[in-house]
């Protein structure tokens, strides 16, 4: 079996390319760049969250991924190809943006960067693939309790999905629409896989089933 690859920069790393690239801040709901936009940059989340999505003419988005700090992105300007994705921040968010000159030179330099340049092509093309697996071969209500089961976080004994994760949003990253989402959190609220504490919060009381 072959060693966990890590997702994030190691502090090396990171280190090495604060040094050398330039720190921005994006505001919550602020995108950083849009799908078909030049690729001349490298980006790294110092801290924040960020949505990785394309959208059609009307304004449906579907959501490929959600970055977190320590995560490269942009990492498609080694072609010279335009944006494949656009990218708008949850949060607040601080990155460090390294010119495309810089970055071939930082590959050529640092094996380790260039290696873990790699294994996180790598990785985002496994999830595009599991993605459109989902997309093709499962219905909204096994890919909604997929993501959920993902999300869901441990806090003082309590396993909840948190707030952040909307209605909305979840139906984006699954490809539905919300009144579907809604239907199927319902349906697992009534199943009693699901609960609402005093604090609005969606509590995971038992594991959540795969099919209805």
């Amino acid at each position: 079996m072959q060693p966990d690859r890590p997702r994030t920069l190691p502090p090396e790393l990171l280190a090495q390319l604060a040094e050398c690239g330039e720190l921005r801040v994006f505001a919550r709901n602020e995108q950083l760049f849009s799908e078909g936009q030049p690729s001349d940059a490298l980006y790294v989340l110092v801290s924040g969250e960020l949505k990785v999505f394309t959208q059609d003419g009307k304004g449906r988005e579907l959501v490929y991924n959600v970055l977190q700090a320590g995560e490269l992105f942009g990492e498609l300007f080694l072609d010279g190809d335009v944006r494949s994705a656009s990218i708008r921040a949850i949060t607040e968010a601080r990155c460090i943006v390294v010119d495309q000159a810089l970055a071939h030179g930082l590959i050529r330099s640092y094996p380790a960067f260039a290696e873990f340049l790699l294994f996180q092509l790598i990785g985002r093309l496994r999830r595009a693939t599991e993605l459109c697996k989902h997309l093709g071969l499962s219905d909204v209500f096994a890919r909604t309790v997929a993501l959920l089961a993902q999300s869901a976080v441990m806090e003082d004994g309590v396993r909840f999905v948190p707030s952040s994760l909307t209605q909305q949003e979840i139906a984006d990253r699954v490809g539905a629409t919300r009144e579907m989402i809604n239907h199927v959190i319902g349906d697992l609220i009534r199943g009693g896989y699901l609960a609402r504490d005093d604090k609005r919060r969606l509590l995971v009381v038992k594991p959540l089933p795969r099919r209805w």
